[in-house]
């Protein structure tokens, strides 16, 4: 059940579409996505097109066939998720006392003053889930390159409606809470620590406002005022069996969320019973397949110094619906709502890079360094969108620094220097990436790669660092690849502890 929950809380809603930096490559994402100062072989159209002209016994002709795909739960979501999913068997017993037309005990108004607050935060900027994949083929031909990728952005932000979650009846099967009957006497109460309770639960009501928070039941029967709600409470919560130290943390649960429920209370009591909740599955995503022809070339007046472009005509497929699944039987009306409402079109668009290999100019200098910048979608094309007008892709900037300590070992970093949208509204991305690169066995032949990264988004303040690995088999002309990256921030779920983020990729290539 509570996986069940947690899966339905998360497939929830966005708005307009944003893209950022893909990770195109085993090889960069082995390094954190460092690449774009070590650009080279068929990858660097992608990475740098001015490193297609770089100088280098690395810097192969040939095609590059990569596949990646990357999971982000972002805002702490999953956390958000879990715990509600904790409270579903009590939520589900509010359910059935509003359906059925019976009282509510401390331990389930906790759990539906805590219910209410989490649902609310869900709601909060930046929460969501983020899939992205990347996947191409890429020929380099000397200074030359030909690509055809596809970079597939699908993002989820949850909108939960914490309104029409009224606890009265609608009038028709559902007979709402009902405390007709239950007594409010506090001389029922047998330990100190049942009065106790009342009287901290007496002060939550007070917190959040007893007009407001007995407005949401269909019948009080003897309740008057604050306190004897709180003492109909504690008494429902001794009729259910609850041990003193149960109804004890139930009452301090209800103290601890009063503050943040008192605002969503006051507009459950203008809003419907949980059988007219407005809460939607919001689905907007991009599909994007860039036909590239690239072109890098040395210039005469500083040594080392490369430019390179890419000429670009990009399909954007655009996608954005919502599904109010509350209301919708049918899960496959999401799928045919993302079929019939998305939306093609071809604009053409260009990149740009430059690339300075420092040691051909200044040859005394220790451990080759390079740096990189290159500029995507220079003219941030805008493409047909199924709901507005347009849909545009913003220009993406990234500066790259790279050295070689040896001929088998490589160190690089990477930065955006734009702050990119991505598909969840209100989560902004901004990469930070360092990587290395040790070949343990250097050979023309025989190559035997281990490749180390971490990255950290810099556009969001509570982001954790994402550590990266990847190896590969290189043998005579042929290369297969792998990499992977996981999230140092996890949430723990019944005991087992599941990271925010995921990510894997793998290529294979034939170089000459």
């Amino acid at each position: 059940m509570k996986k069940i929950i947690i899966t339905l809380i998360l497939l929830t809603p966005i708005g307009s579409f944003s893209e950022q930096w893909h990770i195109l490559g085993t090889r960069p994402m082995g390094m954190g996505g460092a690449f774009v100062a070590m650009a080279e072989g068929p990858l660097a159209q992608y990475w740098n097109p001015a490193g297609l002209a770089q100088v280098s016994s690395q810097n192969v002709s040939g095609v590059d066939i990569p596949v990646g795909v990357s999971l982000e739960m972002t805002g702490g979501i999953m956390a958000n998720a879990n715990e509600i999913g904790d409270l579903a068997e009590q939520f589900s017993s509010i359910q059935s006392a509003q359906e059925g037309g019976t009282a509510l005990d401390a331990k389930q108004v906790s759990a539906f003053v805590k219910t209410l607050t989490l649902l609310e935060d869900m709601n909060q900027s930046g929460k969501g889930i983020l899939l992205e994949t990347a996947a191409g083929v890429n020929f380099k031909f000397s200074k030359i390159s030909v690509s055809v990728n596809n970079f597939t952005t699908i993002g989820l932000n949850p909108y939960i409606d914490s309104t029409n979650i009224s606890l009265d009846t609608d009038g028709g099967s559902i007979q709402g809470i009902d405390f007709t009957g239950v007594t409010t006497d506090a001389s029922d109460f047998t330990t100190p620590e049942q009065t106790s309770a009342a009287a901290t639960i007496k002060s939550a009501i007070d917190t959040i406002g007893y007009a407001q928070l007995s407005a949401i039941f269909e019948n009080l029967g003897t309740i008057t005022d604050a306190q004897t709600l709180a003492n109909a409470i504690v008494s429902q919560a001794l009729t259910a069996n609850l041990t003193d130290a149960q109804i004890t943390a139930a009452a301090n649960t209800i103290s601890e969320y009063a503050a943040d429920v008192a605002p969503i209370i006051q507009n459950v009591t203008s809003g419907n019973p949980y059988t007219e909740n407005e809460s939607n599955l919001s689905i907007a995503g991009g599909n994007f397949t860039e036909v590239a022809f690239g072109y890098g070339q040395q210039v005469d007046w500083l040594s080392g110094l490369s430019i390179g472009g890419n000429l670009k005509a990009i399909n954007g497929r655009i996608v954005d619906t919502t599904f109010a699944f509350m209301s919708n039987s049918e899960t496959g009306d999401i799928f045919d709502d993302i079929t019939d409402n998305a939306k093609s079109s071809w604009k053409p668009a260009l990149d740009v890079g430059f690339l300075w290999d420092v040691n051909q100019k200044y040859s005394k200098w220790p451990m080759k360094p390079r740096f990189g910048l290159v500029v995507r979608n220079i003219n941030s094309p805008k493409f047909d969108g199924p709901i507005s007008g347009s849909y545009q892709l913003d220009r993406q900037i990234r500066f790259g620094l790279a050295f070689s300590p040896a001929n088998f070992w490589h160190v690089a970093m990477d930065m955006d220097l734009t702050k990119n949208k991505t598909a969840v509204d209100g989560f902004n991305s901004r990469q930070l990436a360092l990587g290395t690169e040790i070949n343990l066995i250097n050979k023309k032949s025989f190559n035997l790669p281990l490749r180390l990264g971490l990255s950290k988004n810099m556009a969001e303040s509570d982001s954790k660092l994402t550590y990266t690995a990847g190896t590969g088999l290189n043998f005579l002309y042929m290369h297969l690849d792998v990499s992977a990256g996981i999230g140092s921030d996890k949430t723990e779920i019944d005991g087992t502890k599941y990271p925010n983020k995921l990510e894997v990729a793998a290529s294979f290539g034939l170089l000459f």
